[in-house]
């Protein structure tokens, strides 16, 4: 699954810290890093299965408040590929921008009333933070947008900026990030500003270790999506994959998490599984290649001697073997390689699947084929030997 991707367009836009253009412009190239280090965070933990942070559980329920001020419910019956789409012109939507053409659509009794073009974006906020700003009007009422790219575009009611023209507007857009912040049996929240108007916990019907939410968030009649999703494994660890999208007009949060619920489905389909592993003393070398327990609590149930987990693990080993084994009772797997005189053991914890009926016992040679394709194989998991 690729998660830099995923979390690369979670993120609607850079937080920059001031609207002075220097300070907004190092404050992007950090938030770039922030983008990366998450993306990166995001693959090793999804990878490993440790994805959820936080203790503590409450009954699912689904909290509802007043809707978001410029999105409202839609009434499409199927979930579009790309959600959310930019929707079509309306009194709540109406301008469109051509990200190809670089041409702009009203509404009827629509006008422009004002815009930020690249240049001046540029000057404000710092080069690339967005295509367009532009202001609509039909003589009553003014609508801003932001659009960034085509799949990351802000509207917003002009009438409840608190006053603000659309310089300011973009201004504030820039620095005011909605910074999510969640951990499995927890409740999303947010930055300094916005408002969380719609919670819903558990959307994607997961079971425990396995937890999900999702919520609204708004500021000054600007609305977002997020959506949360992540476990908590018994030896702990941390991280989160999560989604962020702004709110569009005649789309909905519900339409948002269907549409991230299939992509996750298919991606988790697609994937080798995953699992946790660290560095163990539970089992040692006996006599040849056979493995010992090494430690109080630890039974070994059935092992192989070397176990084919790519050319990285057996080259230079003196011996090998992989064990499925308990641990106090519980179900671990280990591996365990002699090279150079030095013995390194792992001991592999298997992630649940999200859904309980997703769940099934897996069998040492399931478990090597996981290690193998994830860790070990450069042409199915990137070459990431636990054993270099």
């Amino acid at each position: 699954m690729d998660w830099h991707d995923t979390l690369e367009r979670a993120i609607p836009h850079p937080p920059p810290g001031s609207a002075d253009p220097a300070a907004l412009v190092a404050a992007g190239k950090k938030a770039v890093r922030r983008r990366q280090a998450l993306a990166a965070a995001g693959t090793a933990l999804i990878v490993a299965g440790v994805i959820g942070l936080g203790s503590g559980y409450a009954p699912w329920r689904d909290r509802a408040a007043p809707t978001p001020p410029i999105a409202t419910q839609s009434k499409a019956d199927e979930v579009p590929e790309v959600y959310p789409t930019q929707p079509p012109l309306s009194d709540a939507s109406p301008l469109r921008y051509d990200f190809e053409s670089k041409e702009v659509t009203f509404h009827d009794g629509w006008e422009e009333a004002d815009r930020l073009g690249r240049k001046e974006i540029s000057q404000l906020l710092g080069p690339d933070y967005s295509q367009l700003f532009l202001a609509a009007t039909d003589g009553e009422k003014t609508i801003y947008a932001n659009f960034m790219n085509p799949t990351e575009i802000a509207y917003a009611d002009a009438a409840r900026t608190n006053g603000k023209n659309l310089s300011e507007w973009a201004q504030d857009v820039a620095t005011h990030h909605v910074e999510p912040r969640w951990s499995v049996g927890g409740s999303i929240r947010v930055g300094d500003g916005w408002t969380i108007t719609r919670r819903i916990d558990n959307p994607l019907d997961y079971d425990l270790p396995w937890d999900s939410e999702a919520a609204v968030a708004e500021r000054e009649g600007m609305a977002v999506w997020i959506l949360f999703s992540g476990d908590k494994p018994e030896s702990g660890g941390g991280g989160e994959g999560y989604g962020v999208a702004y709110a569009a007009p005649g789309q909905s949060i519900d339409e948002y998490v269907a549409h991230r619920n299939e992509q996750m489905d298919a991606e988790m389909t697609a994937s080798t599984g995953g699992y946790s592993a660290g560095t163990s003393e539970a089992v040692e070398f006996g006599g040849g290649s056979e493995l010992v327990p090494a430690e109080k609590g630890v039974k070994i149930v059935e092992q192989v001697a070397d176990p084919d987990l790519g050319k990285g693990f057996a080259e230079g080993a003196t011996r090998s073997a992989a064990a499925r084994i308990t641990v106090k009772g519980k179900e671990r797997f280990a591996i365990a390689r002699e090279k150079d005189g030095l013995t390194l053991v792992y001991v592999i914890e298997v992630a649940a699947e999200p859904r309980a009926e997703d769940r099934a016992a897996r069998s040492l040679e399931d478990v090597l084929a996981m290690v193998k394709a994830t860790e070990t194989d450069d042409e199915t998991g990137g070459g990431r030997s636990l054993f270099p």
